[in-house]
């Protein structure tokens, strides 16, 4: 375990763990592997790059984290030495402007050929903008430009005290929150799933999924360099890459969210049944929201391996791990504490649902941007998820709803304030409500109710509206037009009067 071993920095993991320094590391299609020897060397090197341009600990540095190896390189280099701040190359230029802006942001790094809005934001701040330049020959192995000015005499690296990485996550506001994790919680975390999964230096994890995720952070990136294992580093995945993938680099076990398993799931379907016997696979890994049982007992049955779903979040990492499996829960919990309170604010028995509340030295402090939200965000101590569900005899977790009213996207948590405030400032909109709808393979999906002004406006104006103000995966599959807004008394829309009216 990691609190036993003193591993407690993503310095301790990479320079002081039981990793093999000839083993791989990292690997990518078409490039040679990066070994632990190297990696470290890497880290090293970029550490004292950004030292010697005037980086510290607690700076925060953003990473723009398009998919491939030099990402994966990047973010644990910077997490190893400073506070890395993943971002999402699709950002416009106004979600730059409020994430620079609330996360006070020190410096940015960038692919060097990358036109992004990120850069534009940075030069109107006096931002300093560092770029990274491929080797193109060994996964993982790049540049820095501006290069070291000068020699640093000893690479500064980040201590457990101090916060490794940052992770926004929205609420019930249009205003991001801003979730610190120190460098002693992101090294706890990963014992949570590594030992219970067994996960060693003979695993191979085939990283599909957004780095600027925390699920994209965690099993496939971290808890594989803890445990000595190869990552497989994919660059622009799509579906139809899984079964080559699955053929010549042979993974042992990869983590997704329902939607990229669907479309595995609809690729897979294509093969003859005996191409996929005896694969390398031992094991699926399910994340975000609550796999479709056509998805989650299609891929056990072609691929004829179990899969295991998680329950985690941004402020506590993960909660429980669905391993033994029990269908239709998220599991057994693997935080230290949990409990499920019911309308009383007493612990509920077996079955009796209530309001999950966990308890942990993986679960974050407070929110960093939102004093007024971690009022309510902790009861004695106890962090409330926002979830609503039960345990049963068994210990096992079962969640039945969500507390707040966010939108549970395939794990993307999506403000409704955030998109009602943009479709209302619509010269032509009057009123607007925005409420999810059931959808089945992401859990749920968005939708909108606009009162217009006249009915001079279209769904694909207000579509296209959307789109120069938000990332795609924010815009409303569906908005209808209707004469009023549910609202309450006090006005407050009732969101699940849409969700009703329209799932």
């Amino acid at each position: 375990m990691a609190k036993d071993s003193g591993l407690l920095s993503i310095y301790d993991i990479i320079f002081f763990g039981n990793q093999d320094p000839d083993h791989h590391a990292i690997e990518s299609p078409g490039l040679l592997p990066l070994t632990y020897r190297e990696l470290r060397e890497q880290v090293l090197s970029v550490v004292k790059t950004l030292n010697t341009n005037g980086l510290h600990r607690n700076d925060r540095i953003g990473v723009l984290a398009p998919a491939g190896p030099e990402t994966a390189v990047l973010i644990v280099s910077v997490m190893a030495g400073f506070t890395c701040i993943p971002l999402n190359p699709q950002n416009n230029i106004g979600e730059f402007e409020t994430i620079f802006s609330q996360l006070q942001i020190q410096a940015i790094v960038v692919p060097h050929d990358c036109e992004t809005a990120a850069r534009v934001v940075a030069g109107v701040r006096n931002i300093p903008v560092i770029e990274w330049v491929p080797f193109n020959i060994k996964a993982g192995k790049f540049g820095l430009k501006p290069a070291a000015s000068q020699e640093a005499e000893e690479a500064e690296f980040a201590t457990e005290s101090d916060i490794s990485h940052i992770l926004l996550t929205s609420g019930t506001t249009s205003r991001q929150k801003i979730v610190p994790i120190s460098q002693r919680q992101s090294c706890l975390l990963r014992q949570r799933r590594t030992k219970p999964l067994k996960i060693t230096k003979n695993d191979r994890c085939l990283h599909i999924v957004p780095f600027y995720h925390g699920m994209g952070i965690g099993l496939p990136l971290l808890d594989i360099l803890f445990a000595g294992g190869t990552i497989i580093c994919t660059k622009n995945f799509i579906s139809s890459d899984f079964f080559p993938l699955l053929e010549t680099e042979r993974p042992t076990l990869y983590i997704a969210g329902p939607a990229h398993h669907q479309g595995i799931l609809r690729e897979l379907k294509k093969i003859p049944p005996g191409a996929l016997k005896n694969n390398s696979l031992r094991l699926i890994l399910s994340s975000s929201a609550l796999l479709p049982d056509t998805v989650y007992h299609g891929l056990e049955t072609l691929l004829g391996v179990p899969v295991v779903e998680q329950y985690a979040s941004s402020e506590t990492g993960i909660i429980s791990l669905n391993f033994p499996p029990r269908r239709g829960s998220v599991g057994i919990p693997v935080i230290e504490h949990l409990q499920i309170l019911n309308d009383n604010g007493t612990c509920a028995g077996p079955y009796e649902p209530g309001e999950i509340v966990v308890r942990g030295e993986t679960v974050f402090s407070g929110y960093e941007n939102a004093p007024d939200e971690n009022k309510a965000a902790f009861i004695d101590g106890w962090f409330r998820t926002g979830d609503m569900g039960y345990l049963d005899d068994k210990g096992y977790l079962f969640i039945t709803g969500r507390r707040k009213e966010l939108i549970n996207k395939g794990g993307q948590k999506i403000s409704t304030e955030e998109i009602d405030n943009i479709l209302k400032s619509h010269p032509l909109v009057r009123d607007a409500m925005t409420f999810g709808i059931a959808e089945a393979v992401l859990g749920e999906d968005i939708a909108a109710m606009v009162v217009p002004v006249n009915m001079q406006i279209t769904e694909t104006d207000l579509r296209m509206f959307l789109l120069d103000r938000l990332i795609p995966s924010k815009v409303p599959r569906r908005i209808y037009f209707v004469d009023e807004i549910p609202r309450n008394p006090a006005g407050k829309p009732l969101r699940y009067k849409g969700t009703e009216r329209y799932s």
